[in-house]
């Protein structure tokens, strides 16, 4: 609930721009406050935060389709939103299951399809959107997986090696061959099985274990990679570890956010086409992707099957630029 609370606390702050906040000397870290919010992406609040203090939906698609035209990248960026949206609601289960109610999915599910809802994308990209959460809400409710997530992790191993492989440059590290994916792999499950074994191996209270994954991740937020992208969206996909050793499953399933995200950067490596977050200098314009990406995606793929949307210049706020409708398929 304190979450909760802070959470509504949120639309009233002013997010500065990146130029405003590395302008003035000792005021670095305000630019990278936002990522520390961004891994926050399940609370139901973002949308309406990027409606306060973000950026027009139009905006955000322009920047999107730029980097997404490409049909095997915005299928791959499918599969990655799958994984997150999973993820996703399999935290707020276990969120639930904790306070013993069944509020916070379907409040989060339902704030996020009243957001999403009312972007100016095609019907059938805003009906999907909202299926799509809805079966996401109740679906993680009646498979529990917080019940297997140890056996989840297994799966997910190659998926999380991928994602380092794709960052090993950012850190002067050669990426390496099949014999040495397949090694690390086989390293990577033995420890997971060793753990598995251990659960809880700590001993430490919920609370302080809750405490101690959110500190690490806080710091992960304020030191970003030559790529310009915090460490914690690199190395957040390791959070199985703690995880397990205090067997808190919604720490894993915080990892897939991550995961989906590193997979994501796989998807712009393999089709050659360059990421969009961490091309983007303002803080609104990143709010407004990470609040959108569900039918960013979507309406992607649509404009790549039928062709671009015949939307208006109105229904794009008055934030749209030239960019962001040509993408949507207008000309001024």
């Amino acid at each position: 609930m304190r979450l909760a609370r802070a959470c509504l606390l949120l639309p009233a702050l002013r997010i500065p721009n990146y130029k405003e906040c590395v302008a003035e000397k000792g005021h670095e870290a305000c630019a990278n406050l936002l990522p520390f919010f961004q891994w926050l992406y399940e609370h139901g609040f973002k949308p309406f935060l990027n409606a306060v203090a973000g950026s027009s939906y139009g905006m955000a698609y322009g920047h999107f389709r730029r980097d997404h035209s490409d049909p095997l990248n915005v299928w791959l960026h499918v599969g990655c939103l799958f994984l997150q949206i999973f993820g996703n609601f399999a935290l707020l289960d276990c969120l639930d299951r904790t306070l013993g109610t069944r509020s916070v999915a379907p409040f989060t599910a339902a704030a996020w399809a009243l957001a999403l809802g009312r972007t100016p994308s095609p019907p059938s990209v805003r009906a999907f959107t909202i299926a799509l959460l809805a079966v996401a809400s109740r679906g993680c409710a009646a498979l529990a997986p917080r019940d297997y997530y140890a056996s989840l992790m297994l799966l997910t191993g190659p998926l999380e090696l991928i994602c380092y492989w794709l960052y090993l440059p950012d850190h002067n590290l050669k990426r390496p061959g099949a014999p040495w994916f397949c090694a690390a792999l086989a390293a990577r499950t033995a420890f997971c099985l060793f753990l598995r074994g251990h659960v809880g191996l700590l001993g430490v209270t919920p609370a302080v274990g809750a405490a101690g994954v959110v500190a690490l991740l806080m710091v992960g937020s304020l030191v970003r990679s030559r790529n310009n992208l915090p460490l914690v969206s690199q190395f957040g996909s390791a959070l199985w570890v703690p995880a397990l050793l205090l067997d808190q499953p919604w720490v894993y399933f915080l990892s897939l956010s991550f995961m989906g995200a590193g997979l994501q950067g796989v998807a712009h490596e393999i089709t050659r086409q360059k990421g969009t977050l961490n091309q983007l200098t303002d803080a609104g314009y990143e709010l407004a992707h990470t609040s959108f990406f569900p039918v960013l995606t979507l309406q992607s793929l649509h404009h790549s099957s039928y062709g671009p949307f015949a939307a208006t210049v109105a229904a794009l706020g008055a934030h749209g630029d030239a960019r962001s409708r040509r993408a949507l398929g207008l000309r001024d």
